[in-house]
């Protein structure tokens, strides 16, 4: 199948960007809330891209050198072919040349390989919030880029 391309997100994604959220998250963001997100932040949501579907995405949001980001996903079809890699280095990128000095996420406490994976990023633990999620604590992650 070849290698995924990194693109920006469009419209036209939507449906598949929905399905691979739902597939990878227990409380998945509404549809119509992708939508917004997407077009308040056209230059920071990424999707990587296999014979021209979408096989992952990221979404982060960019504010006064600061940068979040809001979730990164691959579809459990293509999980481990390092697309989530790509995506992650993509949008560092992009976050260090609009300016942004560090990064923040959130990530389920039980979430233990996701953790290991923003490790192997660059990002350093930083503390707790209880109760983040329904049910579960969040750990809170920042990256910096200077």
């Amino acid at each position: 199948m070849g290698d995924a391309v990194i693109r920006k997100a469009t419209e036209g994604d939507f449906d598949v960007i929905y399905e691979i959220e739902r597939l990878c998250f227990k409380d998945p963001y509404p549809h119509a809330f992708l939508q917004t997100l997407h077009s308040l932040n056209p230059e920071t949501f990424f999707v990587a891209e296999r014979a021209g579907t979408p096989v992952g995405y990221v979404i982060a949001t960019e504010d006064r050198g600061h940068g979040h980001i809001l979730a990164i996903a691959v579809h459990p079809s293509e999980k481990r072919k390092g697309i989530g890699k790509r995506l992650i280095v993509e949008l560092l990128q992009i976050l260090r040349s609009l300016g942004v000095i560090t990064v923040r996420l959130e990530v389920r406490r039980g979430n233990i390989e996701a953790q290991r994976f923003y490790e192997d990023h660059g990002f350093i633990y930083s503390h707790a919030i209880e109760r983040y999620y329904d049910d579960e604590d969040a750990l809170i992650y920042y990256h910096s880029l200077q």
